[in-house]
């Protein structure tokens, strides 16, 4: 029964990430801020500009800060090893 729970929660999960995807045009703003929210570990902005290789650094690191500063993701470490997740 508990494997049926967890491959049910897995199934969630990645309809509610390809619905991102399948919904029309997506702003790049908003294509990163499914990217943080839905991912299960903490990302950096490199893995988010290799996920999205048509998105500026400059516009990754713009929407990461308003997110932080709005309270829906939390910044961990920094400098290089500086990771996001949400909160």
């Amino acid at each position: 029964m508990e494997f049926l729970v967890t491959l049910y929660m897995c199934y969630k999960e990645l309809d509610k990430r390809f619905a991102v995807v399948g919904s029309g045009k997506v702003t790049k703003h908003a294509r990163i801020e499914a990217t943080v929210l839905n991912s299960l570990t903490p990302v950096s902005k490199a893995e988010i500009g290799k996920n999205l290789p048509d998105v500026s650094a400059t516009t990754i690191e713009a929407v990461l800060g308003k997110m932080v500063k709005d309270g829906q993701i939390r910044k961990i470490g920094t400098g290089r090893s500086t990771r996001y997740i949400r909160c």
